[in-house]
């Protein structure tokens, strides 16, 4: 039903959810059969200077979801082959090695083309994520995880909501906050 590399678009029906809502969250892994993954449309006013003082690129950081917000994790180009990393799909992989991403950032290896950083994660228990698609919470996309570094994230719950049938796409270019509207 769900696999890594997944994207799960977060449904109109999650406009009041703080955290999900307008939410699109590359599944990165099913250890037993657990989804995780991160959201990749959710930018900090932080970077990765503001958390690191041997780092001096500003690379931008992302809220990956609601679990363990005090830890960093990445996704990466899998071409990369970072140590302590676990394969997603073929063209992407997540894990941290802190001193080898400090080392790479630094001299210029890693920068926005190939490597995105959030604090925290999104998890589930695997009956938990299957309920929440049988209520329609989440659209799954299958295609689009290997362009995530290649197309621009901005707007990028709009983008994908606009390819879809159904209600979200009716909403995708009413503003996050419906008050607002």
């Amino acid at each position: 039903m769900i696999s890594k590399g997944y994207l799960l678009i977060s449904d109109v029906s999650l406009a009041e959810d703080f955290i999900f809502r307008r939410s699109v969250i590359l599944i990165c892994d099913k250890e037993n059969k657990n989804p995780m993954g991160f959201i990749l449309n959710k930018p900090l006013e932080i970077n990765l200077s503001n958390i690191f003082s041997g780092v001096s690129r500003k690379l931008k950081l992302f809220f990956g979801g609601p679990v363990s917000e005090d830890k960093l994790f990445c996704i990466h180009k899998s071409e990369l082959k970072l140590k302590s990393s676990k394969k997603i799909t073929e063209y992407l992989s997540y894990g941290l090695d802190l001193d080898e991403i400090i080392s790479k950032t630094e001299n210029g290896e890693l920068d926005e083309e190939n490597v995105m950083f959030f604090l925290g994660y999104s998890g589930w228990s695997d009956q938990q994520l299957k309920d929440e698609i049988d209520e329609n919470f989440w659209k799954i996309n299958k295609d689009y995880s290997k362009n995530i570094f290649e197309k621009s994230r901005e707007n990028l719950w709009n983008k994908l909501t606009k390819k879809m049938e159904g209600d979200s796409y009716i909403w995708s270019n009413a503003p996050e906050n419906l008050q607002d509207n």
